[in-house]
């Protein structure tokens, strides 16, 4: 993707290791993130809104932040708190944890990073994007854990890359399949619409 590897380099990431990115997270899940991280395996979170960024940062503690422009981390833990380079982000993880999904709230999009081809992890709570998660679901193409089984899940994606590329290719699929499904949709409305304003012509 163009700028990732400009943005990796501007972090401090580094790509000879794994990296788990979560996306969209909320205030309850940095801590539950940073310990189910295995060793060896670098974190990026990105928090849903700006002004959770500062708790973020406490809660991974020494995590190289993004706007502070100062590449490298010596704890493998990066904190994206600037907006519009989630996308990025995404295409340079191995894995992909869907945030708002392991607390109280409702959610997040799981189909931008399905849509580059990423294995993605989630939590139990997916009510604001029920039919992403069910069409990930019935493919078998996103992976849905509760909390207790996060490093468990972790590990065991980031020891499989054949897994991985399976959940990610399957994933794409699915995307690709509901953005024909959203095209014939739309086709057939405006055959519909047309039909009806020739009739009253």
């Amino acid at each position: 993707m163009p700028g990732a590897a400009d943005f990796a380099e501007a972090m401090g990431i580094d790509r000879s290791k794994p990296l788990v990115v979560a996306g969209s997270t909320a205030p309850e899940e940095h801590r539950l993130l940073r310990e189910a991280i295995p060793k060896g395996v670098q974190l990026l979170c990105a928090p849903r809104k700006p002004e959770w960024f500062d708790a973020a940062a406490a809660e991974l503690k020494g995590c190289s932040r993004r706007s502070a422009r100062t590449p490298g981390s010596t704890t493998g833990l990066f904190l994206l708190d600037t907006i519009g380079e989630l996308r990025k982000a995404y295409s340079l993880a191995d894995v992909v944890v869907i945030g708002r999904t392991f607390g109280a709230l409702y959610g997040s999009d799981p189909m931008e990073p399905a849509a580059l081809g990423k294995a993605i992890i989630a939590g139990p709570r997916m009510q604001d994007f029920k039919d992403s998660a069910e069409a990930l679901q019935l493919a078998n193409a996103m992976v849905r854990i509760d909390s207790s089984q996060l490093f468990s899940t972790i590990r065991r994606l980031v020891d499989d890359p054949t897994e991985r590329t399976r959940l990610g290719l399957t994933a794409r699929e699915v995307v690709i399949a509901h953005q024909g499904a959203t095209e014939r949709t739309a086709e057939a409305l405006l055959s519909i619409l047309s039909t009806a304003g020739s009739h009253h012509a």
